[in-house]
């Protein structure tokens, strides 16, 4: 039998081989534009590379005119072909020929893009030119015709007289259109303005609301644009050197963070602040009503917190014995002269805390929920006088008080006018102070004809710091359950809730 011949299988040959290698190094095209140099095409190009070092690539990316973006990504591929070199550029070795080591590309053919030229450059530089041109034609068709007038009479030429018309109507009918257009320009720039200032007049932010009160005192808790414009400046310029971590003040000198410079109105910043404070509003709402991140009006709130409670915490509210008694009200003379501050407690509710220690420090038996305590005092006359820091829910109205620091700032002889939870008597022994509060009910079950009249006198003299609370809750951010999340800048805005209420006016206007 025949044997069938074996199957030959094909191998690639060393020429082969390095004929593909060969390609696969070619295959580069030179990524300056314009050019046209290609691996396979124009074997006699060396490639390289854009070298690694900051300062060498940022002068090849500069000398290529090309950025780096989303069209233009820089890789190992990445190349400039031999052409942009000198000569000079380049060293020999006995392998190949290679750059220097500082050299950069600086031989291009580029071309001018007449296409790309503004329509500001346009209009600045080749409308006066052709406005000069038509000048020019204008000058020469009125001597045009004045030397035809001239030759009239000795030599005239009907076709040189119609050329002249014509050209002098062709200028007319040239300065008529630029006139026209320069018109239409205005017209449209001044419409652009109207829409600007319509814009600036729908956009959410205080100049929108600056003809209505009733809306400056919803979103900011002022009375009228007049009042809040008048704290702003108070403010601004201490505001304008604020270093945040999102923009730089405009004080360089004294600038601790640089960050992207501020976008958003200095008086739009503090009215979003007050719209959080004032109205409760969600972060995210603002977001929206300001067309800015969330991080960012995080930022700037957290930033205006701390800014004012140090702008307002500065401000001396507590009054001397003299101006104590100098506005003192004829009541409190009659009963208790030597009333110096009204007191008392008030509580907002807290996010319950993860840890069971902290939420037992945290709550409170008489709101049933976990809370924040603070304590607030006032004067006679209904002035603030004094905002403690904010203490956990289980702590006693006693103890507070003892901690705020409020009986350092007592003198011997004053007294404090509280309701039955403040009994201070221990706590003022030895200091010349005292305390006036509604008498307990003794062991006999019923009050006494004068234990009756004082606790009648010292609830309508005290009730004025209940007003006083009922003013700092109507800074909706307190009704709602405050995230642990603001801890680190509660303490800020209540008591900036506290020194806004200020600017209300007089608690007690008269005294009946």
């Amino acid at each position: 039998m025949r044997a069938e011949p074996k199957s030959k299988t094909r191998l690639p040959s060393v020429n082969n081989m390095a004929e593909g290698d060969a390609q696969g190094r070619n295959d580069k095209h030179c990524c300056v534009p314009l050019c046209t140099g290609n691996g396979r095409r124009h074997p006699e190009l060396s490639f390289h590379q854009i070298p690694t070092k900051p300062e060498i690539r940022k002068a090849w990316i500069r000398a290529i005119r090309r950025d780096p973006g989303p069209h233009f990504k820089i890789s190992d591929q990445t190349v400039v072909c031999s052409r942009h070199f000198k000569k000079e550029d380049f060293r020999w070795t006995p392998v190949r020929k290679t750059l220097q080591k500082d050299s950069v590309p600086s031989v291009f053919n580029w071309k001018e893009d007449h296409a790309l030229k503004s329509r500001r450059e346009i209009f600045k530089h080749e409308l006066p030119m052709k406005i000069q041109k038509l000048g020019d034609v204008e000058e020469s068709a009125e001597l045009g015709e004045k030397n035809e007038l001239d030759m009239s009479s000795t030599c005239p030429d009907h076709t040189d007289i119609d050329s002249h018309q014509e050209v002098l109507q062709q200028s007319h009918e040239k300065t008529d259109r630029i006139a026209k257009l320069e018109a239409l320009l205005k017209e449209k720039e001044e419409e652009i303005r109207n829409l600007h200032r319509k814009l600036e007049m729908e956009r959410f932010g205080i100049y929108r609301f600056s003809n209505d009160s009733s809306m400056i005192l919803f979103y900011t808790g002022f009375t009228s644009m007049e009042l809040f414009s008048t704290f702003f400046e108070f403010v601004r310029p201490a505001a304008h050197n604020m270093n945040s971590c999102y923009y730089k003040s405009s004080d360089n000198i004294s600038q601790a963070i640089v960050g992207r410079q501020r976008t958003m109105l200095l008086i739009d910043e503090l009215f979003m602040f007050l719209c959080r404070l004032r109205c409760g509003m969600m972060e995210q709402d603002l977001a929206v009503r300001f067309n800015c991140h969330l991080s960012t009006v995080s930022r700037k709130i957290i930033t205006w917190a701390n800014f004012l409670y140090f702008a307002l915490g500065s401000v001396n509210i507590w009054p001397s014995r003299k101006q104590i008694n100098d506005n003192m009200p004829d009541q409190f003379k009659q009963s208790y002269p030597s009333t110096r501050v009204i007191i008392d407690c008030t509580e907002i509710k807290v996010e319950r805390p993860s840890s069971l220690a902290l939420g037992s420090k945290c709550y409170s038996a008489y709101k049933s929920s976990h809370t924040w305590k603070g304590l607030v005092g006032i004067a006679p006359h209904g002035a603030l006088t004094f905002v403690s820091s904010l203490y956990t829910g289980c702590m006693s109205d006693v103890e507070i008080t003892k901690l705020s620091g409020l009986i350092d700032l007592m003198e011997c002889g004053d007294s404090i006018m509280a309701d039955k939870g403040f009994v201070l008597n221990k706590v003022l022994e030895g200091t010349g102070i005292s305390v006036n509060i509604p008498p307990f009910l003794h062991s006999n079950g019923q009050f006494t004809r004068k234990e009756v009249e004082q606790t009648q006198v010292i609830a309508k003299l005290r009730i004025h710091i209940e007003r006083h609370i009922r003013r700092v809750k109507e800074y909706h951010l307190f009704d709602n359950i405050i995230p642990l999340n603001m801890v680190g800048t509660i303490n800020q805005l209540w008591t900036i809730a506290n020194m806004l209420t200020l600017f209300k006016g007089p608690l007690v206007k008269e005294w009946k």
